[in-house]
């Protein structure tokens, strides 16, 4: 059964609860498919952290965080849509998601869990409050199997789905070579992808010595930074910082400046040679773009990612990285002379 059937038996208005309205790719990604899955035509308000951003970029209805549970009262059906919201590496507020479903559906409005993966936590609290919460939803749609198993063992039954992601289209090629070049790379000759987060502090520090290490051993290459997550207040999740203390330590690497919508990020994708990804929704990016993925996962999302396609993941070191993009290019790597 696809997403959008799972959705048509959801009443209007609906209220669309997720981590959007951060400036993270991959988010703003799972709510455009989210939004295409819904439908278009219905009732729907979206809650954000930038709700203009969000009502600019969507079209959509949007209000901010604490009108979330006043809104309750005049919206008939809650989707809790996408990704690891419902994760343990989720901000304060993220962690209090499965308490405004179970309140909502205390109100009796129908709970919709779409795209979503669902693990264990270290609360035993935050545990028990997602097994109430998936035996009272009306939908639980998860996107890969050993969520399916976890909603299964807290006694009820999940639909596997691909990733919200996926329907989002990308824009034309044009569009990614305009931003490469725009950053000062030339989109003729090959280009690596960096799309790496600081969120795994247990991988930061070797992170910065190997990518530090592969731009000193690799001079020919062109590499390029691509922050798959800009978060306005918290540095370790805004993936630009590291970008900027990996450009003051190797001057030659070039970032993606700004904020641009999944499509366009999608664009720029397609015009790589190789992607070395971290980022979840960099994986899916790699994938979709048809480009060698080169990974080092920081979160169980990506590991299990990584599994369902029998791919290992790289050693964050300068002589594993460079082993990895030079196999990538393989002959194009003679291009870069």
């Amino acid at each position: 059964m696809s997403t959008a059937d799972l959705m048509r038996s959801l009443p209007d208005p609906i209220l669309v609860v997720g981590g959007y309205g951060y400036r993270n790719v991959g988010d703003e990604a799972i709510l455009a498919g989210l939004l295409a899955a819904i439908g278009s035509g219905r009732a729907l308000t979206v809650v954000s952290r930038a709700p203009a951003e969000t009502t600019a970029t969507d079209g959509v209805r949007s209000i901010p965080i604490w009108r979330a549970l006043p809104e309750l009262l005049r919206h008939r059906s809650v989707v809790i849509g996408g990704g690891g919201i419902l994760g343990g590496d989720m901000g304060a507020l993220g962690r209090l998601i499965p308490y405004f479903g179970l309140a909502a559906s205390v109100l009796g409005r129908p709970i919709a869990l779409v795209g979503v993966d669902i693990e264990r936590s270290s609360s035993g609290l935050r545990t028990d409050a997602l097994r109430r919460l998936v035996r009272r939803a009306a939908v639980v749609a998860v996107r890969d199997t050993q969520s399916a198993e976890l909603v299964g063992a807290f006694g009820a039954a999940a639909t596997v789905v691909e990733d919200l992601s996926a329907d989002v289209p990308s824009s034309a090629r044009s569009v990614g070579e305009a931003l490469l070049r725009d950053a000062g790379l030339d989109p003729s000759r090959p280009i690596v992808g960096l799309c790496l987060t600081a969120v795994n502090p247990r991988l930061s520090h070797a992170l910065e010595e190997a990518v530090a290490g592969l731009l000193d051993r690799m001079p020919e290459v062109q590499f390029c930074f691509i922050p798959m997550s800009q978060h306005p207040f918290i540095a370790s999740h805004n993936d630009l910082v590291l970008g900027r203390n990996l450009r003051a330590r190797a001057s030659r690497l070039v970032i993606i400046e700004g904020v641009h919508d999944p499509s366009a990020m999608l664009a720029v994708f397609e015009c790589l040679a190789a992607a070395i990804c971290m980022r979840y929704h960099s994986l899916l990016f790699a994938e979709r773009a048809g480009i060698p993925v080169l990974p080092i996962p920081y979160a169980p999302k990506c590991d299990r990612w990584l599994a369902r396609r029998g791919l290992a993941a790289i050693p964050p070191t300068a002589d594993a990285l460079r082993q990895a993009v030079a196999s990538a290019l393989g002959e194009r790597l003679a291009w870069t002379a």
